[in-house]
């Protein structure tokens, strides 16, 4: 038996707290986590031990919450369209309007980069869905989740400047809202684990 001292008490009760945080499936493995304190000798590893078991616990629960269920691959190729043409087909008018000397380059610049989360992000979409067997990498999802923030707060940005009364929320919601609910989702099958994948 250890002595009770306070740090192997806070570890105690730090890995309780691990072992409610932690989803119904892992409680078994929660409570393991508790019983192999009994075997830990120095109190510092003990709490070094139990803070592990908390941020595990803690990424499981996140983890369970935002689960996507595996979808069928023409449903999720629907929703990339939807939410990533709309916003390609803006970046491609501001191109065009650029290469036909109607926009100047600092504005081709502001405005296309604005857009620039909709054609990167059906190409990433592409990639993933139907090239998956390579996934798609960390600094490149960075660079669409980065865009998509972007796009969020530069239109925002743009359209409080201009004082559009009443608020065009469809618009918004069309332009900015829905690209970046599809990086995010792309982000999530990206990414190794159960959220990731699509059924055929």
């Amino acid at each position: 038996m250890r002595s009770s001292t306070a740090v192997r008490t806070l570890a105690q009760r730090l890995l309780r707290h691990a072992a409610w945080v932690s989803p119904a499936h892992r409680k078994d493995w929660a409570w393991g986590m508790m019983n192999e304190l009994k075997y830990i000798e120095r109190d510092a590893e003990a709490l070094e031990w139990a803070r592990g078991c908390v941020v595990a616990s803690y990424c499981e629960r996140i983890g369970d919450m935002i689960r996507i269920p595996k979808l069928p691959l023409w449903l999720i190729a629907l929703e990339m369209a939807v939410c990533l043409v709309p916003l390609t087909w803006l970046f491609l008018a501001i191109a065009a309007s650029a290469a036909h000397g109607v926009m100047p380059v600092k504005d081709f610049i502001r405005f296309g980069s604005v857009a620039l989360a909709g054609p990167l992000g059906l190409l990433l979409a592409v990639r993933v869905l139907f090239f998956s067997r390579r996934r798609v990498g960390r600094n490149t999802m960075i660079l669409a989740a980065l865009l998509a923030g972007w796009t969020l707060f530069a239109y925002l940005g743009e359209l409080l400047h201009n004082g559009a009364v009443p608020f065009p929320w469809r618009e918004y919601v069309l332009i900015a809202i829905l690209p970046a609910v599809a990086v995010a989702h792309l982000i999530c099958l990206n990414s190794p684990g159960p959220s990731s994948g699509a059924t055929a």
